[in-house]
This record gives C-alpha cells, structure tokens and sequence, in this order.
C-alpha cells in the first residue's frame, strides 16, 4: 500500500468530459461523506472519480467543502474497523493537509437542517450535509446518494454521473 500522503496527493488523469462540464463554472465543491470514504478506503472506479475530481478541483482553484458531520462520518469507519492507519488518512486528509474546508455542526445548525430534511425527505445526517453546503455556498454537491435533488442554489451531481 502506497504511503498515505502519495495516495492522497497523486493526482491522476482522464476527467471525462462529463465531470469537466459539471464542475467548470463552480467555485466551491461540496464532497458527500460517502465520496470522502471511496476517496480514501476503496480503489475502484468511484475511488478514481473521486480521485480525479479533487486533483481538478485542486489544479482549477475550485474550493473544496465538507461538514464537520462528514468527518465524524469517516473517523467513526475508521474506529469501527480499529484501523489505525485510517485514522492516519483522514488526519492527514482533514487536518495535515487540510484540503477541506470545514462547515461547523451546532445547535442551530442542526434546528436548520431539521427542517430542510423534514421539506426535502432527507434524514437528518443528510440534511446537515445539504446545508452545509447551501451555507458555504456551494455550486456543486457530489453524493452517491440518490434521494437528494437540486435546491438552494446547489446542483446536485450524482458520482456515477462523472
């Protein structure tokens, strides 16, 4: 297994057009949870989309975003798996070198995507992430999740759309 760092930093090529038009326009790039983890636990072809889609991000001054719920997301993988060196990614992901920008969770965050979940049928986790995203306003929010939809001013873009 590759050193962390190299595999976080390796920046690999074949964005498909697809992905090129999705994210072009964008300033900002919220990642669901659910591509933070194929980022970092799997090597497939979600892994390699997700892959690409950071180092473009990266190369195109597109900011990217996450929630605080979303870190909590995948440190709780990495605890329920005991995996050490896990942690070690997502330190190194999260904080080492902070690719992220963070949205912080709190009570009246929580109240908001309460009620933003209750009108678009998310469950709350889910909720949070989407206002996250509609806070720092996001133009994209990449998910593999297919109950979300486009609103607020976010365009949701399925990952097996990339």
């Amino acid at each position: 297994m590759a050193r962390p760092q190299q595999r976080i930093w390796r920046l690999v090529v074949g964005i498909s057009v697809a992905m090129i038009e999705a994210i072009r326009a964008a300033k900002r790039l919220y990642l669901d949870a659910n591509c933070l983890i194929y980022f970092i636990e799997r090597e497939d072809a979600f892994q390699k989309k997700i892959a690409d889609l950071i180092a473009y991000a990266d190369q195109n001054g597109i900011e990217l975003v996450c929630s605080e719920i979303g870190v909590a997301e995948c440190f709780y993988g990495a605890f329920k798996l005991n995996s050490l060196s896990l942690e070690e990614l997502y330190n190194e992901l999260f904080y080492n070198i902070a690719l992220f920008k963070l949205c912080p969770v709190d009570g009246e965050r929580l109240t908001l995507a309460a009620k933003i979940g209750a009108e678009k049928g998310l469950k709350l986790v889910d909720a949070v992430h989407f206002l996250a995203a509609i806070e720092k306003e996001c133009d994209i929010f990449v998910t593999n999740d297919n109950h979300f939809r486009s609103s607020h001013g976010v365009t949701v873009v399925p990952l097996a759309d990339l």
